[in-house]
């Protein structure tokens, strides 16, 4: 028989090696989140800025310029000085740029179940990878002073020194902003259509699809048990996000035309309003 001593020995050990691979998960790499990614996506591309497509910032359909750049770089936060304004940051800015590339197989053909979006802004590059049959999502953000046109890819030996860890992207809560799709829609990024298919935008409508996001050190997206007239078409999309542009509980059929033009109905406002109730139990 094994001795009491000897239990508590192997217990301990046992309880070290746990803890030691708890710790080293939540020490994961960019890489390693890069590559748990394309288990799911597959071949991650070489992401870059250069291209991406500059969306339009006019008033009156007629190009904007707000001057020289800040430090959120060149715009105002006045949703009425532009026609399609962002919903949060700065409402009108200038030279925001956004990417579309198709999902790969490993044998280099396409994979039309994944798509990647890059955002570009204020000198960053996001992208989020989806794959529409599953909902699986990852994100991933490059470092602060990288050069967004050439940050390296998944194969390039620096690939960690130019993006951010896991858990550093996961600290912004990119669930709390894309809670109700891995897509967020606005008049600004619905001016654009995908140029290998302009018969669609070129951020992707994903409905109400099912949608989880990749990497342990990721929350999923809140969910409700609110079931009612709103629930069974649209999945919630809390507003305490957005700072210039009224999206709603509800994740609504794009394009927009503009902020005004947005259908404030009065349809099922007892069903809205137990939607807004919930939202205000998450704190977010």
């Amino acid at each position: 028989m094994i001795s009491n001593l000897k239990l508590i020995t192997l217990s301990s050990i046992f309880l070290l090696i746990v803890f030691s691979c708890q710790k080293t998960n939540n020490k994961r790499t960019a890489l390693d989140h890069a590559y748990a990614c394309q288990d799911v996506l597959g071949p991650l591309p070489n992401f870059s800025c250069a291209d991406a497509i500059e969306v339009p910032t006019t008033k009156n359909g007629a190009p904007v310029n707000f001057g020289p750049a800040g430090d959120e770089g060149s715009g105002s936060a006045n949703p009425d000085d532009c026609d399609c304004p962002w919903a949060f940051g700065l409402a009108c800015q200038t030279g925001n740029r956004v990417g579309r590339y198709s999902g790969l197989n490993s044998d280099g053909s396409e994979n039309s179940d994944v798509v990647f979006i890059t955002f570009c802004r204020d000198g960053g590059l996001g992208v989020i990878g989806h794959k529409y049959s599953t909902g699986e999502t990852c994100f991933f953000s490059i470092l602060d002073g990288q050069d967004n046109n050439n940050p390296p890819g998944v194969n390039d030996a620096n690939y960690n020194n130019g993006w951010m860890s896991p858990s550093i992207v996961a600290q912004d809560n990119c669930q709390n902003c894309h809670m109700a799709s891995p897509f967020l829609h606005t008049p600004a990024v619905d001016q654009l259509r995908n140029p290998n298919d302009t018969s669609e935008l070129l951020v992707p409508i994903t409905g109400n699809g099912p949608y989880s996001i990749i990497g342990q050190e990721f929350s999923q997206p809140h969910t409700t048990s609110v079931q009612n007239s709103c629930t069974s078409c649209h999945r919630p999309q809390c507003t305490q996000h957005f700072e210039n542009y009224p999206l709603d509980e509800l994740v609504m059929p794009p394009p927009f035309e503009n902020a005004t033009d947005f259908d404030h109905s009065s349809i099922s406002n007892a069903d809205r309003q137990a939607l807004r109730d919930w939202c205000q139990t998450l704190n977010l």
